[in-house]
């Protein structure tokens, strides 16, 4: 009996012994799994000052150099050594993490002293310099490469992570196999202490793995309960710092983006607002040009005379091309205001507009009845008076012949502009969309026309193309996205003889 008594009693030590390990291992695993989640959320702190580096260096340059626009490189700048720190002293126990933090703290350096810093002293000397190389510079690759190496980071501290918590997970389960094990021998006691693991251990470490199971599914909002005092609810609330960190980031980008877009408009704008610039000394050299061609024009021998009409031709030509590169400048931007209209009309009003040159030039224009198509009256119509102009000018000696159709494809309407005009190399079917492209042959226009038809199109999510050769006219074609179109809404393509 006594044997007996102090088996047992061996055995019950055994059991406890076996209980504390167990607790204690799961602890330990807790703990670690803790740090790979503070590790996670060091690094997405880190990852977000080198985008705000980058963010505040083209900030900086898009704004013409307005110190305001550095401020969040400044901040980033004086912050990301500390947090780099502090992310190197959370992975030091991983060799392969570290040597990857070593790697992105080095590159940062690099971005700063090789990029950043020259960049910001050329945009104070050489705006326009330091503009052309934003734009076609290595800033933005090398934050590509430093967020590669931070998913990297990532991925390696999700998994190491994710194995903790595994072990966490095994580990508890072995203390409730060992509290069934000591319930066979009649001990309520490894009973109870069974059901206290599997509430209070197992249970929010599988929650925990579940969220971040959604969270690496892309779920930020998930969260692990957080209200235990003890290392589960500080692991609780280490994975939720980690989720909230990643969807402010995620949010932060995201405005960051926004603001990137904003700078681009700006930029946009700054055309607009140089052709404004430009009428102002333009109307006073038309002004002047006009009084010496109204007052002294008898006094001039024939030279001065075609000097002044030079004069007067090249102030003409300026204003229009000011007034079309306002024109380009304007297009594309804001929303649009698309309604149900009929292409017909917009092809009636072009004619009535273009009704002298047609008359001067002895045009034929006809046209095949055309779909109700839904887009901005004012920009469609600007897209046909455009096209139609262009056959118009770039007509050889015979009485110009343009025909307008239109045909039905899945999902959009393809119309078309023929001619019989001088037609047009196939090597130049690209850059004659280009603003001021003006082939050889072109003696007529400001070479923005095309220009603006390809920004109208494409805003409404369309696409507009030219075929054609030299010497056999050309077909302009253009898209109209209609997701509603059917084969019962296209038209009779017969044409209607239309002329003009």
């Amino acid at each position: 009996m006594v044997l007996a008594s102090g088996a047992f009693a061996l055995l019950i030590g055994a059991v406890f012994v076996l209980l504390v390990f167990a607790i204690r291992e799961q602890r330990d695993s807790a703990k670690r799994a803790i740090r790979a989640q503070e590790a996670i959320s060091a690094g997405n702190k880190l990852e977000k000052l080198a985008i705000d580096l980058e963010t505040g260096v083209r900030g900086y340059v898009a704004s013409g150099a307005r110190p305001v626009f550095l401020q969040p490189y400044t901040e980033a700048r004086q912050a990301y050594p500390a947090q780099g720190r502090a992310l190197a002293s959370l992975v030091r126990d991983n060799p392969i993490a570290s040597d990857t933090v070593g790697g992105i703290r080095g590159s940062i350096d690099d971005y700063v002293n090789l990029y950043s810093i020259p960049m910001i002293s050329l945009a104070r000397d050489r705006i326009d310099v330091a503009r052309s190389v934003i734009v076609n510079g290595t800033g933005p690759q090398r934050i590509d490469a430093i967020r590669s190496q931070f998913q990297q980071l990532f991925n390696s501290e999700r998994a190491l992570a994710n194995k903790r918590t595994s072990q966490a997970s095994s580990r508890a389960n072995v203390a409730i196999w060992i509290g069934i094990g000591g319930l066979v021998f009649g001990l309520s006691a490894v009973l109870v202490l069974a059901i206290y693991l599997s509430r209070a251990v197992v249970k929010p470490v599988r929650e925990v793995a579940a969220g971040a199971e959604r969270v690496a599914h892309g779920d930020l909002s998930a969260r692990a309960p957080d209200q235990r005092s003890d290392e589960l609810g500080d692991l609780g609330r280490a994975f939720n710092t980690m989720a909230t960190s990643l969807e402010h980031s995620r949010d932060e980008v995201a405005a960051r983006t926004a603001e990137l877009e904003r700078s681009n408009a700006e930029l946009d704008q700054f055309a607009a607002v140089t052709s404004h610039d430009l009428k102002e000394p333009l109307q006073t050299v038309t002004v002047f040009a006009g009084l010496l061609d109204r007052d002294y024009r008898d006094r001039l021998d024939d030279s001065g005379k075609t000097f002044l009409d030079s004069i007067l031709a090249g102030t003409d030509r300026m204003r229009t091309l000011i007034r079309d590169l306002l024109e380009y400048s304007r297009v594309g931007h804001g929303e649009l205001q698309p309604e149900l209209v009929p292409a017909d009309e917009l092809l009636d009003r072009a004619r009535d507009n273009l009704a002298a040159a047609i008359a001067e030039k002895g045009a034929c224009l006809t046209s095949d009845p055309l779909p109700t198509v839904n887009g901005d009256p004012k920009q469609l119509f600007q897209v046909f008076q455009n096209l139609l102009s262009n056959a118009l000018k770039f007509s050889d000696d015979d009485a110009p012949q343009v025909h307008v159709g239109a045909s039905l494809f899945p999902g959009e309407w393809r119309f078309s502009v023929r001619d019989n005009g001088i037609g047009i190399d196939p090597r130049h079917a690209e850059r004659i969309f280009q603003p001021f492209a003006r082939l050889g042959a072109a003696k007529e226009g400001t070479g923005i026309g095309l220009a603006i038809c390809q920004k109208i199109v494409e805003h409404h999510g369309g696409r507009i193309w030219v075929e054609g050769r030299q010497g056999a006219g050309s077909v302009f074609h253009f898209t109209i996205p209609d997701p509603g179109a059917t084969e019962e809404h296209q038209p009779n393509t017969a044409p209607a003889g239309v002329g003009a």
